[in-house]
């Protein structure tokens, strides 16, 4: 009862306080009428989450409810029952973080009364006065920002807190949240990290030392972690490692200062006796510090570590947690994840990235040189760019036997100073850092490359390390006295500098890359995943969902032609294969891959080809900001912001809403795997979208339901019927790479090629799975060899070929809105009496939706009247012998070739001319005479032989470049 009234009470009262302070603050707080706002939007509070939540590990579960693994946490934050934290413990935290915590109701006016004349003095919040319970509401609900909105949710819910548990409850859900430096949650984990020993064994001393780090974690920590290499003079408590690097515990007052404070407060408090305090004041804490070795357990598997990412998200979405309250829920909260990985499809995927290059290139250990990759080399072995540039050193121009980094005695030298000078290229200095450049080796098993990163040493200041006026770099001997073991001076005049000193990968990462990402597309369902090849342990790299990259064309039936069906286009439009516009360079733009124009082309040709122009001209038409529409409903752009996308809002002078970008895929940031994969998997669901995700369920501990299909995000990109003329028209761009074969299992493809061919990709869809392939270099400054087709097709194709075996022989669904029709493919519309004289026989069947099927007669085929000797549109004294009727097209597009440095499209002879033939007589009849005589019959000889220099329209470029002066 008396907690209710008082809840009333001190609600009232803040309100009061925090108007009152509004007006005091000059821009500080919120308006009064604001306040009620903010508590509106604070998130409710649950107390058996705060209660239970940190009590077990959430379990991951097949299809079947079999628990196949288990979220794994690292021994950074441990959980412990509240009954095992000692006595002493509590009151430590207590009488210095909250002294009045077991008589207030959430509260502590006093505390208030006294941060609030700092902050007014400040204009700015600068002391919190917080509570226990505040600071429980702060860690579990909300952020550490400091403002007066951050703050008045903190005591709304400290209050709403107080109202649901127990003080023993609040204090047990604290002391197993709180933050105790050194990356470590909670006070088991901190007892763990300090003294290496359980919570339950520390003496009060100790206690009062874990107390004292909460008030600033990183200044109070009971020790600095240092690498080994940086320690000069410091006390050094111990050392250990992380993630194999090793560290040394350095000796930091000031926690044994505040240690003393809290031993008084227990004192003055009554929680201790004299005699206690003595024994505990006289305690060296300091010389009782054994930091544990620390190893990260995260699993390492790419499809674990997505989905943890994904759940995380998908709770913050679904019951607006904080990022830290997910987590926490994710790791302690007994949550039951359902899976939606295939462990025989994922195995299958990790056994073929397993020999990745041996299926594209077969036995390659035999090779003197990196496969999948087009490289150079200088004359030392190295690997340059394009214009020169070292990239990579060879290791044995960088690296001793030992490993160390070597260098030439032309390379190093002492000065007369005993200075140590460097003059090469392989380090520089970059204010106190001293970087050293990247290696490569071959693989020993298949020669594929590796490349190696250095590390460097950092500097305190350029007083150890500086550059002269030559540009070398000076290491003072001032320094070298204090790190004697960090150079190494040999007889021959070299020198090399030890590797302890800084981080060195020795391993390194195989190149190229590659990620693959396979989905169900009816429901969203990853079934299988791979981030990256050749890749083990904590923390690795995840390509196919954290690493976006240019998608090339692979972008062209997502972000334009899916909208151009939708919006007057069908796979029969005719689009003009001819530059739109001239580049900063001045050069024709864009440009295709076979480096010529082909003039009217029908889209599915276009799509089929990639050909570039084509995709750039129909985005322009179809427009920008359509577009745009059209990758939102794809999952490419999110609400959220939550995307690599980079629109005109996020920067407006390099940003993705451009042709090039939309058209071609020469976006700022790129797309990852994931994102293509599940935009595709729209195209091959019949037009609907799922959300990509790795979980199909989510259930907390009691079997509540949190997260199934209902919750799932879905949008219907376009109709079915769209999504399967799309679906044809990638049915025949697989099968002109002649190289994917899936036992008779249709299949969609498109693949993709960035510029300098940095990324090959291959996206596509069976009924069955989507499944999309990305490959390259880490570093963009290397190339791929061969091309798309070769490289990323063929994969994709070996990839399905494993995922499928077994599988029955299947056909795309046709939805019944599909229609057949004859259609001219220079115009897209319905064949008229003229286009059927096209003796290219541009007349031929295409399929159709109800929203693209042509009523219209075709309007690009036209019948004009020339002279059949020139071509050329007749005059006047064109002699009615020579009078003739031919079919022309006339595209859209206008183009004029003098615009572009007489850039003629291969269609050039089929386009009208414009200007008039002079010629009056034929030239024939003036040579009568001397064919009757026997002279110059050779001509007649040679026209004979060639009646018609243009069987299909007799005209050629050269007379209707004449046209067009």
């Amino acid at each position: 009862m008396f907690k209710k009234i008082a809840s009333i009470v001190i609600k009232l009262i803040l309100i009061i306080i925090l108007g009152i302070g509004s007006i005091l603050v000059v821009f500080g707080g919120l308006m009064g009428g604001a306040i009620l706002e903010v508590m509106k939007t604070a998130p409710e509070i649950d107390p058996n989450i705060i209660k239970y939540e940190m009590s077990q590990n959430s379990t991951i579960v097949d299809e079947n409810g079999n628990e196949v693994d288990s979220i794994a946490t690292s021994e950074y934050r441990e959980i412990i029952d509240y009954k095992k934290i000692p006595k002493a413990l509590k009151l430590a935290f207590v009488s210095i973080e909250d002294e009045r915590f077991y008589k207030h109701p959430g509260l502590d006016f006093q505390s208030i009364l006294g941060s609030a004349l700092e902050n007014f003095r400040a204009g700015s919040i600068v002391r919190g006065g917080s509570t226990i319970t505040q600071q429980l509401a702060r860690n579990t609900y909300l952020t550490n920002d400091q403002t007066y909105e951050r703050k008045i949710k903190e005591i709304y819910l400290a209050l709403e807190i107080e109202k649901a548990l127990s003080k023993d409850e609040i204090l047990g859900a604290y002391l197993n949240r709180v933050f105790m430096g050194q990356n470590t949650y909670g006070v088991q984990a901190a007892a763990r990290t300090y003294f290496d020993k359980d919570v339950s064994e520390l003496n009060l001393a100790q206690c009062a030392a874990l107390a004292s780090i909460v008030q600033s974690p990183s200044e109070n920590s009971l020790y600095k972690a240092i690498k080994v290499s940086e320690v000069t003079d410091q006390r050094v408590m111990g050392e250990f490692s992380i993630d194999g690097e090793k560290y040394a515990a350095i000796y930091n007052e000031n926690p044994y200062k505040r240690e003393q404070y809290a031993l008084e407060k227990m004192l003055e408090l009554g929680w201790i006796s004299k005699k206690e305090y003595d024994e505990a004041k006289n305690f060296d804490v300091a010389s009782t510090i054994k930091p544990a070795e620390r190893s990260n357990t995260e699993i390492a598997s790419y499809f674990n570590s997505l989905l943890e990412k994904q759940v995380v998200r998908k709770l913050q979405e679904i019951y607006n947690l904080s990022e830290n309250q997910a987590w926490d829920r994710l790791y302690y909260g007994g949550l039951r994840i359902t899976t939606t990985i295939d462990e025989d499809m994922q195995k299958e995927l990790e056994n073929i990235y397993a020999d990745f290059s041996s299926y594209l290139m077969g036995d390659t250990s035999g090779w003197n040189q990196a496969p999948l990759l087009d490289l150079r080399y200088d004359q030392y072995g190295n690997i340059i760019n394009s214009d020169g540039n070292l990239l990579y050193y060879a290791k044995s121009n960088i690296l001793n036997d030992n490993n160390d980094i070597r260098l030439r005695d032309d390379e190093a030298w002492y000065d007369d100073d005993g200075n140590l000078v460097l003059s090469t290229y392989k380090a520089y200095l970059d204010q106190t850092n001293l970087y050293f450049r990247n290696y490569y080796s071959l693989d020993e098993n298949n020669k594929n490359l590796r490349t190696h990163k250095t590390g460097h040493i950092t500097f305190k200041s350029n007083e150890d390390a500086s550059l002269d006026e030559d540009e070398n770099i000076v290491i003072s001997k001032k320094f070298l006295d204090e790190n004697e073991n960090i150079i190494t001076a040999y007889e021959d005049g070299t020198f090399s500098i030890n590797k302890d000193f800084y981080e060195i990968d020795l391993e390194g990462v195989i190149q190229p890359q590659s990620s693959t990402v396979i989905m169900d597309q009816a429901n969203g369902h990853i079934k299988a995943i791979m981030g990256g090849r050749d890749q083990s342990g904590i923390r690795i790299l995840d390509r196919a969902s954290a690493i976006p990259r240019q998608p090339g064309s692979s972008i062209k039936p997502i972000a334009t032609y899916t909208a151009a069906l939708d919006n007057g286009f069908n796979l029969a439009t005719g689009m003009d294969d001819v530059p739109l516009m001239k580049n900063e360079e001045d050069q024709p733009w864009p440009k295709n891959v076979y480096e010529y124009y082909m003039g009217l082309v029908p889209i599915r040709r276009a799509i089929e080809l990639s050909i570039n122009t084509i995709a750039v001209r129909t985005l322009k038409e179809v427009g920008i900001a359509k577009s745009l529409e059209y990758l939102k409903n794809f999952g490419i752009i999110r609400e959220d912001g939550e995307d690599n996308f980079v629109s005109k809002e996020d920067n407006p002078t390099t940003n993705d809403e451009n042709l090039a970008a939309l058209g071609l895929g020469s976006m700022t940031n790129g797309l990852t795997t994931l994102d293509m994969t599940a935009a595709y998997a729209a195209l091959a669901n019949q037009g609907k979208y799922n959300e990509p995700l790795t979980f199909s369920k989510i259930e907390d501990s009691t079997g509540k339901v949190l997260f199934d299909d209902k919750n799932v995000i879905t949008h219907q990109v376009t109709s079915a019927e769209t999504a399967y003329q799309i679906t044809s028209a990638l049915e025949s761009t697989g099968q002109s790479y002649n190289n994917i074969y899936i036992n008779d299992i249709d299949y969609a493809t498109k693949t993709g090629t960035t510029d300098n061919k940095v990324d090959f990709w291959c996206m596509g869809y069976t009924p069955y799975y989507t499944v999309g392939i990305w490959m390259g270099a880490d570093d963009q400054n290397l190339r791929m060899n061969g091309n798309s087709i070769e490289r990323a097709a063929l994969m994709w194709n070996i990839i399905n070929n494993h995922i499928l075996d077994g599988y029955d022989v299947a056909n795309f669904d046709i939805p019944d809105g599909i229609v057949e029709i004859q259609v001219d493919t220079m115009s897209g519309k319905l064949p008229s009496d003229i286009s059927r004289w096209d003796p290219r026989g541009t007349i031929r069947t295409e399929i159709f939706g109800p929203n693209n099927t042509p009523t219209e007669v075709d309007d690009v085929h036209v019948m004009i009247t020339v002279d059949d000797r020139n071509n050329l549109l007749a005059s006047d004294i064109t002699p009615e012998g020579h009078i003739t009727s031919r079919v022309f097209i006339r595209p859209k597009s206008n183009y004029d070739p003098n615009e572009f440095g007489g850039i003629y499209p291969k269609d050039w002879t089929y386009r009208p001319p414009t200007a008039y033939s002079n010629l009056a007589e034929d030239p024939e009849e003036e040579d009568d005479e001397k064919d009757k005589d026997g002279k110059d019959k050779d001509k007649d000889k040679d026209k004979d032989k060639n009646p018609d220099d243009n069987k299909e329209n007799n005209q050629n470029p050269d007379q209707n470049q004449n046209t067009n002066p």
